[in-house]
């Protein structure tokens, strides 16, 4: 006699990961859009893992040597599978974990790039008004990213502007609005696996003895963003200041 529990087990930990890989694949290659790619690999995955860690358990329960039942190599393969799926999430969110629950990212809180172009492409309806997600955002940031702040460059407003276009170009943003007079610039990027588009405004001011860089990046949906606006607006800086 099998035991339905432990045979069951591991087709549960299989649906679990296909779930997982049309969400991400599917998400990547435009099969499916961003939201539904991304539920079922953060929501569908770990759910499906974590019953099937369960129903497996159970079958190992209720496959021991003197209970006489058939089963126990599925219930070990649903457990050892179920835990690797669940292990590698875990490690996947650690980082991500430790980022405030805010989408709405900026070196200058006081006073943050806006946004033109993109304004009517915001899904919550507010144009992308400062601060995104509530008044609790600065404090937040600064809280997190106490680093983040306006970057200073020791050259002519020209060449800032020059280097915003080409870090820009290198990070692969796509130009939404290029302002050279006024120093005003907004790209969008795309995340490269479920393919969120966010949107990012750059302000290049003249200050005294150089130029002032201020960049805000957003997120269109979410409430929080995984600290991926902190990263992008890193990474843009660093190239920014490359040549310095």
């Amino acid at each position: 006699m099998n035991s339905t529990t432990a045979l069951a087990s591991p087709l549960v930990a299989g649906l679990a990961l296909v779930a997982g890989l049309v969400g991400a694949v599917g998400a990547r290659f435009g099969l499916i859009s961003s939201l539904p790619g991304f539920a079922l690999f953060a929501f569908l995955l770990p759910l499906g893992a974590a019953l099937a860690l369960l129903l497996g358990l159970i079958g190992l329960f209720r496959t021991r040597p003197r209970d006489r039942r058939g089963g126990a190599a599925q219930a070990w393969a649903s457990v050892l599978l179920s835990g690797l799926l669940l292990g590698s999430l875990f490690l996947l969110s650690l980082g991500a974990t430790q980022a405030p629950p805010i989408h709405d990212i900026t070196t200058n809180p006081d006073d943050p790039p806006a946004f033109e172009a993109a304004a009517s492409l915001d899904s919550r309806g507010a144009g992308f008004a400062y601060p995104s997600g509530g008044d609790q955002v600065p404090d937040l940031q600064r809280r997190a990213y106490p680093d983040l702040g306006t970057a200073r460059l020791d050259t002519a407003v020209d060449e800032a502007i020059w280097r915003v276009q080409h870090a820009a170009e290198d990070l692969g943003w796509t130009p939404m609005r290029e302002d050279a007079q006024s120093g005003l610039f907004e790209f969008s990027d795309t995340t490269p696996w479920f393919r969120f588009v966010d949107y990012i405004a750059v302000r290049v001011r003249a200050e005294p003895g150089g130029a002032a860089v201020d960049v805000r990046s957003v997120s269109r949906v979410g409430v929080g963003d995984l600290g991926k606006n902190a990263d992008r607006i890193g990474s843009f800086l660093d190239l920014l200041g490359a040549g310095d």
